[in-house]
């Protein structure tokens, strides 16, 4: 198998990681791979057993033609930022040493590296995309991942509440290329919160719109069944129809219990929340707590 060569790091981080843009230099260095270890952000978590072997074959015949980016570590070891999947090849090719590009990166700048780097691969799933965009957008804003989605809400309700982290945002998902932030967080990052079962569908290929439908649906069983629907050319607004018509019929009386569960449950709407809200929610919700408790 013949691999394309792909553009250097360094030209694909330029603009985005600061006091990286000579990564795009030829490595001069090899480290034993027992020196290596994964990185702390790394938005790939699944890696494809056969791709791998696929990987390491040609590895065999053309050794690694780009190097892993890493950073030092205590004890001589080091962290791999970007290149995880070379490097699991690499072992399966018998390798001993692979070529590598050292910098001392912040942080700030790995979970950036890391997450760039993963959307330059061609074969990236929707799942594994969306991760990585969101892993920019934590980076760009210096929250945690888990609030970035929220941060991204506020700043498109209120952009004057800071208008620098609203322009940052706007330089780094221009520079990402597909969509901008706001279409981001209103349309795809919502897969993230998708059951396992729906996320599974779409790592195999299933078109984000459909998951989405199908993961409004509460019961496993009725999900199974139109994931099984999704083979046979089923549309979205197709199946729209089979899940609204699930839904309970106009006017009928809806068991609160369910109703309020689920809005709770659903992490748009949440973020959704100002501030004021969100505190009269949280503080009911210990009441609640509470109360059932006694």
């Amino acid at each position: 198998m013949t691999r394309r060569t792909r553009p250097p790091i360094g030209a694909r981080l330029s603009g985005l990681v600061a006091g990286v843009e000579t990564l795009s230099q030829p490595a001069t260095t090899t480290v034993p791979v027992a020196s290596l270890g994964p990185g702390t952000f790394q938005p790939r978590v699944h890696f494809d057993d056969e791709a791998l072997a696929d990987l390491a074959r040609s590895i065999r015949e053309q050794g690694i033609l780009q190097p892993l980016l890493v950073r030092p570590l205590p004890a001589g070891t080091y962290e791999i930022v970007a290149g995880e999947r070379r490097w699991r090849a690499a072992q399966l090719a018998g390798l001993d040493e692979v070529p590598v590009l050292i910098r001392p990166l912040t942080d700030a700048e790995a979970r950036m590296a890391a997450a760039v780097e993963n959307l330059q691969r061609e074969n990236l799933n929707v799942i594994e995309e969306v991760r990585a965009r969101l892993q920019v957008a934590a980076a760009t804003l210096e929250v945690p991942e888990t609030d970035a989605v929220a941060r991204m809400f506020a700043l498109d309700r209120h952009p004057d509440s800071a208008p620098e982290q609203v322009e940052a945002l706007d330089r780094a998902f221009g520079t990402l290329g597909r969509e901008t932030w706001r279409s981001f967080i209103r349309n795809r990052a919502a897969v993230l919160n998708l059951p396992s079962d729906v996320q599974a569908a779409v790592r195999e290929g299933l078109d984000y719109r459909k998951a989405l439908v199908i993961g409004r649906v509460q019961d496993a069983g009725e999900r199974l069944t139109l994931l099984e629907r999704t083979h046979t050319g089923i549309t979205v607004q197709e199946l729209r129809a089979l899940v609204g018509s699930a839904s309970p019929r106009a006017g009928a009386a809806v068991d609160p219990w369910v109703r309020v569960s689920r809005r709770l449950a659903d992490t748009r709407f949440r973020s959704g929340l100002d501030e004021r809200r969100r505190a009269q929610v949280e503080k009911l919700l210990r009441q609640l707590d509470a109360l059932l408790d006694g």
